[in-house]
């Protein structure tokens, strides 16, 4: 059974990918831009599951930047 579960849906239809506590999922979304990358993975010292959401250069465009880094719940301050 998956720990984490990510969807897509662009011209090609949907599509869904599965991760575990180990390994975590990463997506990316792109332009000629940049990009925005969110990562989703399991604090082994607290229980939670986190979230890293980042602005990030694709192929050379775009800058990075930390968006937000915390529980994948979005609370400030999550009870267990």
């Amino acid at each position: 059974m998956s720990h984490f579960y990510g969807t897509l849906k662009g011209n090609r239809g949907k599509a869904t990918r599965q991760g575990s506590k180990a390994s975590g999922v990463v997506t990316y979304t792109a332009s000629w831009k940049g990009a925005v990358r969110v990562m989703a993975w399991y604090n082994e010292e607290t229980g939670k599951d986190m979230v890293d959401v980042s602005f990030v250069s694709w192929h050379g465009a775009g800058s990075s930047k930390l968006i937000y880094r915390g529980p994948i719940s979005g609370a400030e301050q999550e009870t267990n």
